[in-house]
């Protein structure tokens, strides 16, 4: 399978989600503290990365399709400049709401030797005013005209609080843009008449009400009922992506075979390269194929890694033989 370059740079994405900051404290464990049976970090590095909704702009971004990011974030703080956070990353810091009382959502972790030991969060769900409610709808109401496919990173951190998400399904569905969502929580109906919902196979059963026994079949029919998407993609990890469609037979995308580094950020791969694929037109059976090639790629880096146009053609044409339906 070749990417047609022309067609992914050409591709117009709107990420619209949480902001989430990503702090990396990296160092080396030699003894275990006398204090308490724990391991004693000596921190050698720490540094910042733009995460959550962010992450997912990020790499459509990388890829080189035309990336917008709706989004509300606290102002900077004496450890991060937003704006530097976001000229290192090559993403735009245009629509992204500033609110001073807004609580950054910090997700720290510890690392030593590659491997996480900790991980810390900081975050206070904030509750949005009207004013700064009507400000998101009316600029995602602007952007969703200059978009061909639009994402919603939902991690339940507060920015799709009902009236947003309700108004923005409503905005894209008027002007029959394909929507694709990255759900949280169980209660997936208030993602009805999204184009294309993809959860792990975790969060499919816990949100279908369903046992670990339950035929995976009948979880995806629970779940297009209720959602009325047009697919269903469930990724299962070592097993794949399996798609879902009402009424045809289940297609399934085999893992690319890669040793794992690190898992943060998959998923944001996976639903930005299928994103950004769908707005270069290929079918969702291609598309799919590409978001399981970049995300067998991310999960051979450390962190919330991106992946370039190159290095995903390359990944394409060698491991095409890997995917079957």
């Amino acid at each position: 399978m070749r990417l047609d370059e022309a067609l992914i740079k050409n591709a117009r994405i709107l990420v619209c989600g949480d902001f989430i900051i990503d702090h990396y404290v990296k160092g080396v464990v030699e003894r275990i503290s006398p204090e308490a049976p724990v391991p004693v970090l000596k921190k050698t590095s720490s540094s910042f990365r733009l995460g959550g909704a962010a992450n997912v702009a990020v790499n459509c971004s990388s890829l080189g399709a035309k990336t917008h990011l709706l989004t509300v974030s606290g102002p900077s703080s004496q450890d991060y400049s937003l704006t530097d956070l976001f000229e290192s990353a090559g993403l735009s810091i245009d629509h992204v709401v500033i609110d001073p009382s807004v609580r950054p959502i910090i997700k720290t972790r510890f690392m030593a030797d590659g491997h996480h030991i900790l991980r810390v969060d900081e975050e206070q769900i904030p509750n949005y005013p009207p004013k700064l409610i009507s400000l998101l709808i009316q600029k995602f109401e602007k952007l969703v005209h200059e978009s061909d496919v639009i994402v919603f990173s939902d991690y339940a951190k507060g920015f799709f609080e009902p009236t947003i998400l309700f108004e923005f399904l409503k905005i894209a569905r008027n002007l029959n843009k394909k929507v694709l969502v990255d759900p949280k929580g169980i209660h997936y109906a208030k993602y009805r008449g999204c184009f294309c919902i993809k959860p792990n196979k975790i969060e499919a059963y816990k949100a279908a009400n369903c046992d670990p026994s339950t035929p995976i079949e009948k979880v995806s029919q629970i779940l297009l009922d209720t959602v009325e998407s047009d697919y269903l993609l469930i990724t299962r990890s070592a097993e794949g992506m399996t798609l879902f469609e009402n009424g045809v037979r289940a297609k399934h995308f085999a893992a690319v075979k890669q040793d794992i580094v690190d898992v943060v950020g998959a998923g944001d791969t996976a639903l930005s390269l299928l994103a950004v694929a769908i707005a270069a037109e290929v079918s969702i059976e291609e598309a799919v194929i590409i978001a399981n090639a970049g995300s067998s790629i991310v999960i051979a880096k450390q962190g919330c890694a991106s992946v370039t146009f190159d290095e995903l053609q390359d990944r394409l044409l060698s491991t095409q033989k890997s995917f079957c339906f």
